[in-house]
């Protein structure tokens, strides 16, 4: 509920759920019932998956939290300074715990600012507003709970200068073709003067990768299975947990981690909300996640082909990530 946070400093406007729905329903259609099997990463943050997540990234070997957060607390007044936005806008927003490290330097700069969020869940974008409301009395948020590119068209017109921000790597969960076009979208609506803030993680040794998505304690494992949770709740399925384990995989040559669930027996799944069955045999993957890892190559070309130059890139002595601050070619 919204009702206790003060309508002068924060509004939500949530991106039509049965667009949603539709949408997890046909996702569950064309990449569920015929092999091979996939699901799109962003069904694993309604509220228990968020809370997963944020478990991983206390995890000693998921480096990429923890490498992020660094790099920010130690060039977020150069970014400041560079930018001096008037507007943040941040993609998958979640607890803006890291963003957090930015606002302060913001409002400490500024009176005043304004803070706009989009994520798909909607229970974290409150449930930071009411800890950033609090903290941040000069700072006014806007939430959008819904998908990147539909937030991103529900946008009203920002104060200027605007800096867009979207850590945590997660494009790389987009395959190139689709980060393109996300970026893209970003920068059609940028104006000169704007900026663009990327977290994106390096290419480095398998076995790091691979330790950093199969931790020990099984928090990954459980954020895994949380999505079958979700296709339970939203769609009627009847996937069993215990059915199903998590896996891992470094792709070298493509550059990604992949995340899949894999059957451990033959089963038929029932899926009511799109009235089909789903068959699988033991053994059978349904690929949930990739996590695409970069070179300073790859980002040169990544931000070339989505209308944007590098202003500034900073990253640890490990070369382990990268936080790029673009601006548009134009």
């Amino acid at each position: 509920m919204a009702s206790d946070l003060p309508s002068d400093r924060f509004r939500i406007k949530t991106l039509s759920c049965q667009d949603m729905l539709e949408t997890l329903r046909r996702d569950a259609r064309e990449g569920l019932v015929q092999a091979p099997r996939s699901l799109p990463p962003k069904y694993f943050y309604d509220e228990t998956g968020s809370r997963l997540f944020n478990e991983i990234c206390k995890t000693r070997d998921y480096y990429v939290t923890r490498t992020e957060r660094e790099l920010l607390e130690q060039h977020a007044d150069e970014i400041i300074a560079m930018t001096r936005p008037r507007t943040c806008v941040e993609l998958g927003a979640g607890t803006s715990v890291k963003t957090e490290i930015l606002l302060s330097r913001l409002t400490a700069l500024r009176d005043t600012a304004t803070y706009v969020t989009i994520d798909v869940c909607e229970e974290v974008l409150l449930e930071s507003a009411r800890r950033l409301l609090r903290d941040f009395p000069g700072l006014a948020i806007e939430s959008l709970a819904g998908e990147y590119l539909a937030g991103i068209d529900a946008l009203r017109e920002p104060e200027k200068p605007v800096l867009y921000i979207f850590l945590g790597s997660s494009l790389g969960n987009f395959s190139e073709p689709d980060s393109i076009e996300l970026l893209s979208r970003v920068v059609r609506r940028m104006a000169p003067g704007d900026s663009f803030l990327l977290g994106l993680d390096r290419v480095k040794d398998k076995d790091v990768l691979e330790r950093a998505y199969n931790d020990e304690q099984g928090v990954t494992a459980q954020f895994n299975l949380n999505v079958l949770n979700v296709l339970n709740a939203q769609l009627g399925a009847d996937f069993r947990l215990q059915a199903f384990s998590h896996r891992a995989v470094y792709r070298e040559a493509m550059e990604q981690i992949e995340m899949h669930l894999v059957a451990r027996i033959s089963q038929v799944i029932a899926l009511p909300g799109i009235d089909e069955m789903i068959r699988l045999h033991a053994g059978e993957h349904i690929l949930t996640e990739i996590s695409r890892k970069y070179t300073r190559s790859s980002i040169q070309r990544l931000l070339s082909r989505s209308g944007l130059c590098e202003q500034a890139h900073f990253e640890p002595e490990n070369g382990y990530f990268s936080l790029v601050l673009a601006k548009p070619v134009h």
